[in-house]
């Protein structure tokens, strides 16, 4: 047998296992899942072809653009305040020496509670006789005192705060280790040179930061496409479908109607919009990226 066919059966007999469990667990649910999206299925009994109905049906609805517009928002949000807020911290952070790992550890603990420590937290502070309003009144504001969950017009704000405030920590530990890894000898010559703060930041930090920010957006995005936990815990939706999302519309079309061929519909359009949105991230932000 030639040298290198056998080298290649080597190969994929120790891949074999891993890929098999790859098949088994991804790969054959998936192809499940095309197919259940096109029935109407109740999870017991059997399975009734109807083509594409279920997603005509989903792109019909109103709800679904409501969640739609909602998913968007809570990633529009996390990408733009929430990632330029940590490179902000970080770029402080990066400064302040001997306390630079006590900060890291204060700005790093809201992302380690659980979200339903977390949510029962917020929901006293956003409660009418909550601290917020608390505070407010105190300042002779009472006015502007909310239903901040029970609101139309506040609930989505009040839930990407807490987002953010979640969030901003795992930011600030990626962006700090991608500006520990950038050469101080760049900024020295920067300096010789008669480069700003302004200069240095364009033309050495945010160009040598690009793979810190690449890894950031794509987590963030992919996760805040997806949220569920948050609003599922402290509006469940509401009021109305004020604060619904893709991943909550799939959830109850599940588990509380048992519709389960419309849900997996549903969880092909956001496998689809969550991976053509990270592409399109991935592409835009690693095509900027340069080596040292």
């Amino acid at each position: 047998m030639h040298k290198g066919i056998k080298n290649f059966l080597v190969e994929i007999l120790f891949v074999a296992p891993t890929l098999l469990l790859f098949l088994i667990f991804v790969i054959w649910p998936f192809i499940g899942s095309l197919y259940y999206s096109m029935t109407q299925w109740d999870g017991f009994s059997q399975p009734v072809f109807i083509g594409f109905d279920n997603f005509t049906r989903l792109f019909y609805e109103e709800s679904f653009w409501i969640a739609l517009k909602n998913t968007l928002i809570f990633a529009l949000t996390g990408l733009v305040i929430g990632n330029g807020l940590s490179l902000l911290l970080a770029l402080a952070l990066n400064r302040t020496g001997k306390m630079q790992k006590v900060l890291r550890t204060i700005f790093y603990l809201p992302g380690v509670v659980s979200f339903i420590t977390m949510s029962i937290v917020w929901t006293l502070i956003y409660h009418y006789n909550g601290s917020i309003n608390q505070v407010l009144r105190s300042l002779g504001l009472g006015s502007l005192a909310s239903e901040w969950l029970g609101n139309y017009d506040t609930v989505i704000p009040a839930l990407v705060v807490i987002m953010i405030w979640g969030g901003v920590g795992f930011g600030i530990i990626v962006f700090l280790a991608g500006l520990n890894s950038i050469p101080s000898e760049l900024y020295e010559a920067a300096q010789i040179d008669g480069a700003g703060p302004v200069a240095k930041f364009k033309y050495i930090t945010f160009p040598l930061l690009m793979p810190s920010i690449t890894l950031v957006t794509f987590l963030g995005l992919s996760s805040t496409l997806r949220v569920f936990d948050l609003p599922f815990i402290m509006t469940n939706g509401g009021p109305g479908d004020a604060s619904n999302t893709l991943a909550m519309i799939i959830y109850r079309q599940a588990f509380t109607y048992y519709n389960y061929g419309y849900a997996t519909a549903g969880g092909i359009v956001l496998f689809l919009f969550v991976a053509i949105v990270s592409l399109l991230q991935m592409r835009a932000t690693r095509s900027r990226e340069v080596q040292v």
